[in-house]
Formats: C-alpha cells, structure tokens, sequence
C-alpha cells in the first residue's frame, strides 16, 4: 500500500488532470461553437481560435496559487531541437559544441502534437544512416511566430555543422518550414535544405481548424503523463503554446495562407507532397456524432445550441481527405511530387496508439507499418 502522502499527490494531480482537459474541451467546443448560434460561420471561425485561453482562464488562477507558475524554459516546455539517439530510442539535447555532420534530417510537427507522431519514423530513418533531428514549437501561436522559432533552429544547426538538410513536415510543419524557406532572409547563412516531404500539410487549410482546440488538450495532457517529475504545472502549457492564431492561420482563405500560397519556393528546392485519403469518418466526428454524445450535448447546451456543434461536426466529417486535411488541400502548387496513400492523418505516418494497445494485449501480430514511412526512407536515401 502507497504511503498516505503519495496516495493523495496522485489524487491531486487526477483531479488537475481531469478539470483541465475537461474545461479545455469545453471551450473549444462549446464556447467557440455557441457563438455561431447567433453570429454565424464567419464570427464563429474567429472565436474558435481563441476560446482556449478565455474558457479555462477561471481556472488558471487558482491552479498557479496551488503548484505555482508554469515555466518558461524551452527545455522544460519541450521546445528547439533535439536529436534522436538510437541506442537510447530516446531524443537528447545536442551539447553546445557538439558536431553532429553536414547532413541531416529534421523533423517538423504540426498543430498540438506532444512528439509522438515520430515514435516510428524517427528509428527508421536512423536505421539508414542518417542523423535525426526533431523541432518543437509553440505551435499554438500565429504560424510566422514559429517560423521565426524554426529560422533561429536553422541558424543553431549551422553552429553544430549543419549544411545540408532534409525536412519531413507532418501537418502544420509544413507551412511553418515554407513561411521561413520563401523569405528574403532565407539563403543567407551556409545552410541548404535539398528535399522537404509534406505529410497531410494543409496547404489550402483545414475546416477542423475550428475545432483545434480538443487536440490542444490531448497536447498538454500527453506532454504532461510523458513527463519525468509528473509536473502538475505542465498541464498549463497551453499558457506557453500561444494565443490561438494557428487556429485561424489554417483557416481555409485566412489571410496568413493567402499570402504564403502567392510565395515562390526557392530554387532547387525538391517539395514532395505526401496525401492521405480515408474513407472513415474522423475520429472527433464520429466521436461527437454518436448518439449518446448527440443527446448529452442536448442536455447541456439545449437543443438549438446543441444544433450549432452537431450541424458543424457533420459538415466537417462529410469532408474527405486524411479526416482532417481535405486531398486539394494537402498538395502544394508546384510540387515536384505527389504522392496519395490510404490512411487517416495521424496513420499515415504513425500506427494509431489505441490500435497498438489493442493489438498487445490480444497477442496480435503488430499493424502493417505506416504508408508513409517507405515513401519518406526511399525519397531520402542517399547514394
């Protein structure tokens, strides 16, 4: 039996765990959602964006005066480059001086993912011989913000040896690598990237954008359970994460997009584009479809408020693609490449964790590897 004190630290942090992703989900849904009861699709996409921060802000206060204020550490919060390290199958800081090669592979996360989308990708890569590099973001705040984040990463990588790179973007990473590659700026250090392959990138947006705000919660909480001191504070990193503008910058015609789609990108740049297509419903759509969630939603918001979320959950699932990114969005103009695969967003590149669980406890052999890993090892193999 588990000490006393330990036993009630547990409780603590299940009850912080469970008020926040709770109250976190709320506001996306809920109180982004009700606004286009009354103020229609247009106010509605430019609430969603920011109804994280407003809905769980009665809370935030409270939570600082119990374990004290979040960090702003980038170590802490996970942010900047680390490599992967194949005999620890784990991702460490690179030492100040260290060199690490000419040639590398970065990898680029999108909107509110904590790092697992890589679990795969990242050993295989290595297994080829190449050095494997990972950036994390504040990802939650206006895609150029972290683009800036990404050039200053460049710049550091140059520090470290760096002069040729390769970029594999899962979703949102994408746009964050074209906004920095198709600036003026760009070109000026000793640094080249020969080959950036898109997995999902929304290019033309992502109509889930005005939901984002139920991945931010699975963000901070995940980020949270894999860390090692269990932190309550981490669980408030969406303070650290950004305002919300992601949100409205993948909006499908958001200004942000409009301008980086009118950009060239550079000379000699291979950009290949890697597309999903299912023909499954999203997992937030089926999940809030059902009927229990239909009839709960009733109860709680009323039937024409209740009427707002589900009308636009339905609209959203309708949509084809990846389940979150549609197919026309996910090809850049331009592309020297595109390739189509069938799985959803998230498998395209990494076996749903559930599936993996599943499979473990039945005895099951494990799940074919993701479509999109042969792609990413075949077009970056070297000579």
């Amino acid at each position: 039996m588990r000490p006393a004190s330990e036993s009630g630290l547990s409780r603590r942090r299940r009850i912080t765990l469970g008020a926040i992703t709770v109250l976190l989900t709320i506001a996306a849904l809920g109180g982004a959602l009700l606004v286009g009861a009354n103020g229609g699709r247009e106010r509605l996409d430019q609430a969603s964006a920011q109804a994280i921060v407003g809905g769980v802000t009665s809370i935030t206060q409270g939570v600082v005066a119990v374990f004290g204020q979040v960090g702003t550490d980038p170590e802490q919060l996970g942010h900047g480059v680390r490599r992967y390290e194949p005999a620890l199958d784990a991702w460490v800081r690179m030492g100040e001086d260290e060199q690490i090669g000419e040639r590398v592979v970065l990898l680029i996360h999108g909107l509110d993912e904590p790092g697992g989308i890589w679990d795969q990708l990242a050993p295989a890569l290595a297994q080829d011989g190449h050095t494997v590099l990972r950036f994390d973001y504040a990802n939650d705040q206006a895609v150029t913000m972290s683009a800036d984040e990404f050039g200053f990463a460049l710049g550091q990588l140059e520090v470290h040896g760096v002069r040729e790179l390769d970029l594999v973007c899962h979703s949102m990473g994408g746009l964050v690598a074209r906004d920095w590659l198709t600036r003026d700026g760009y070109g000026a250090g000793s640094l080249r990237v020969e080959t950036m392959i898109t997995l999902g990138t929304p290019h033309g947006g992502s109509p889930w954008a005005r939901l984002r705000g139920v991945a931010e919660a699975r963000e901070q909480v995940q980020r949270w359970a894999q860390s090692d001191d269990l932190d309550p504070r981490r669980l408030l990193g969406y303070l650290k994460d950004g305002s919300g503008q992601a949100g409205i910058d993948l909006l499908p015609g958001s200004a942000f997009l409009q301008d980086l789609n009118a950009r060239s990108m550079p000379e000699g740049l291979r950009v290949i584009c890697v597309v999903a297509r299912t023909d499954e419903p999203s997992t937030l759509a089926g999940t809030v479809g059902s009927a229990s969630a239909r009839a709960a939603l009733r109860d709680l918001l009323g039937e024409d408020q209740a009427g707002v979320v589900l009308d636009e959950v339905d609209r959203l699932g309708r949509e084809l693609g990846d389940g979150v990114v549609p197919v026309s969005s996910a090809v850049m103009e331009g592309a020297d490449e595109v390739i189509e695969v069938h799985a959803n967003h998230r498998s395209m590149v990494r076996t749903i964790e559930l599936n993996e669980a599943v499979r473990a406890r039945q005895g099951w052999p494990d799940a074919p590897e993701p479509p999109a890993i042969e792609i990413v090892r075949d077009r970056l193999q070297r000579d």
